[in-house]
């Protein structure tokens, strides 16, 4: 049988694929992903050779260049980046909410992503964060942000309505359900502030 004049997989088709497995299913498995590209399993360790790890790697990269921003815009301070640094970060994981505990449980690695991180890291180093507290600064933003990220994909009712007129979670429910826009987005707003006047006055601390 002739070879197909162009090949029948590249990284990044394995790499939206992976995507599009994890977003309905909740798992990747190279058998399942091969079985859904049509192929053998050995195909896929063509392309990524440090197996499943590279992928994951691969998807976290991908994820990033569809946000985490790695340049600062004229005139931002430390505030209007740390904000779009997050805001951007949720956007692009919150669409693929399953994909998060993959990537945590494994050291970044991708230059692209590292290099958003270091992006952060200098912005905060320039406001005057000490490397005792830089770290654990990028730490919280980041648990933040992809807790925030898991939070996008729960279901619209996260806690049980108790139906209790004395109950203050129940009032809570019900008032909440009666804002307009995304319950999620709004808690996420509310908590990006929250930690940026918290880091502020971690940076000023004596």
């Amino acid at each position: 049988m002739a070879r197909p004049s162009t090949p029948l997989l590249s990284r990044e088709l394995v790499l939206h694929a992976a995507l599009d497995q994890l977003d309905a299913t909740g798992e990747l498995g190279l058998p399942a992903l091969a079985r859904r590209l049509g192929v053998s399993t050995s195909s896929l360790y063509h392309h990524f050779k440090g197996g499943r790890g590279e992928l994951v790697e691969g998807l976290r990269g991908l994820l990033a260049g569809e946000g985490m921003p790695s340049e600062v815009r004229p005139g931002e301070d430390w505030r209007d980046f740390t904000r779009r640094w997050a805001r951007q970060y949720r956007e692009a994981f919150a669409a693929h909410p399953a994909a998060v505990p993959l990537l945590t449980a494994q050291t970044v690695t991708h230059p692209a992503v590292l290099a958003a991180y270091e992006a952060l890291a200098q912005v905060l180093h320039d406001a005057g964060f000490g490397d005792g507290d830089l770290l654990h600064a990028v730490t919280v933003l980041d648990d933040f942000v992809l807790g925030s990220a898991l939070d996008a994909g729960a279901p619209a009712e996260v806690w049980a309505d108790p139906g209790r007129p004395d109950s203050p979670l129940s009032r809570a429910i019900r008032a909440t359900r009666a804002q307009p826009g995304d319950r999620s987005r709004r808690a996420f707003q509310l908590g990006l502030e929250s930690l940026l006047t918290g880091l502020e006055l971690l940076r000023d601390q004596p």
